[in-house]
This record gives C-alpha cells, structure tokens and sequence, in this order.
C-alpha cells in the first residue's frame, strides 16, 4: 500500500529520468496528494459533475488513472447511479498499486483496468472522459490527435475534464510562480533536496503548455466551450464541452 514520500530522499536521479515505475507507484498518492495544489479540489468536483449527467449508463474513462483515486472517489459518492468505470494507465506497477487498493473495497461498482498508453488505447461512447495530469506527460505531438480522438468519443451532454500543470508566457512570471510553487512544496513538508532532485527528474519528461495554449488545442480538437474550471497558481483544471 502507499507509503510516505520520500523518494527523493533516497535516489538521485539523471535529469529527465523520472518514469511511473515501482519506486513511484508505491509513493504515489501521498507524492501527488503533497505536491499538487488543490488536488483534493478536482477529486471533490469529478463525482459532483457527473451528478448532473443525465446518461445511463455514464461511461467514465480515466486516461492515466494511476491508483485509481478517481474512480474510487467517484463510485463510493455516486453509489446509486449505474457507472460504467475504466481506467488506462501504461504503468503496470501503478494499476497493482490501483488493485490493491481496490482488493481492501467493498465498493458498488466494478472498475475495470486497462493497461495501455492513451494514444493507443481505442475508447468510444463516453460520458466523462478524465485526464487528470495526465497529457503534460505526452509528447506535444501526439496530443492533437488524442484530444480531437476524445471529443470524437464524448456522448452528447458529456465532457472533459483535464487537470495540468501550466507554464506562463513571461519568463519573469514563470520563475516567480515556479518560486511560489516550490515554497509550497516546503510547507507540505519537502526538503530542498527532494524538490532540487524531483525537478531535475522531470526536466523534458513533464512538459507543460500555458493555459492559452491548452486552451486553443482543446478548442482545435472540437470542443465548442472549455473554461477554466480552477486555477491554483502553475496548475489549470478543464471542464470541455463539445
């Protein structure tokens, strides 16, 4: 099960070599839960959106589900509505860490788990499509094609939702949220070490767009309305329409 984070205390990694394996997978949500603002937030928000739909069944996608935090939160309060859960993840120790946490559920819904990449993964006839920090870690290339794929899936009434961390146009800017975000991280009980380490880790690997540019793309793959759902700082959440 998830333990404290404290991997950068113990690796020191190569620049860009951060990757989702064993060492992550068994951190993970307390490194994410640590490390991202207003995390709690967006998992608050998905069940609550989906409330609203009017779909039956509503068919729920999770590209880079990781431990399954969202779909978990999102059976246990909707308990009553008929949810049709799938998450994809192409880091098998991330979906073990997912069914062990599952295995100690009794939960009323099945979650299935697919371990694929997203590009790859062929997804149809969603109500809710989540991409949870998720496309900041696909290629810039290949995340055209993959949004305009998700907004080819949703079902009418259905939406996106995409959490991310996002860059800003002014370099000056940039350097004083990163400053902000790193102070952050101090209060949540990071070391310099392990935010210097972490960094490092995931130079070219995280690459982050600004919100304007996330913006465009979303709009460019066939969404009419995307707003800005919350913003905390260097981090952006999504809610697309078509």
């Amino acid at each position: 099960m998830t333990q404290i984070d404290r991997l950068f205390n113990e690796i020191d990694p190569d620049s860009g070599t951060f990757s989702f394996d064993e060492n992550v997978a068994r951190v993970f949500d307390d490194m994410i839960s640590r490390s991202v603002p207003l995390y709690a937030d967006v998992q608050r928000s998905i069940p609550m959106l989906a409330g609203l739909l009017e779909h039956d069944p509503i068919r729920v996608f999770d590209l880079g589900c990781s431990t399954g935090t969202s779909l978990i939160h999102l059976s246990a309060m909707l308990p009553d509505r008929n949810l049709e859960l799938i998450g994809v993840d192409n880091s098998q120790p991330m979906l073990d860490q997912c069914q062990q946490k599952l295995d100690s559920l009794e939960l009323p819904h099945r979650i299935e788990t697919i371990c694929d990449s997203v590009q790859s993964y062929n997804f149809e006839n969603a109500s809710i499509v989540l991409m949870n920090y998720t496309l900041q870690f696909v290629p810039e290339s290949d995340r055209p094609a993959l949004l305009r794929r998700i907004s080819d899936s949703i079902r009418p009434g259905g939406f996106l939702l995409i959490s991310e961390k996002v860059a800003h146009e002014q370099p000056a800017m940039d350097d004083a949220v990163v400053e902000l975000y790193f102070e952050y991280k101090r209060r949540q009980g990071y070391s310099e070490l392990e935010i210097s380490r972490k960094r490092d880790a995931l130079e070219n690997v995280l690459v982050p767009l600004t919100t304007g540019q996330n913006l465009q793309l979303i709009h460019d793959a066939g969404f009419a309305k995307a707003e800005v759902l919350l913003k905390w700082f260097n981090f952006a959440t999504f809610l697309c329409r078509i």
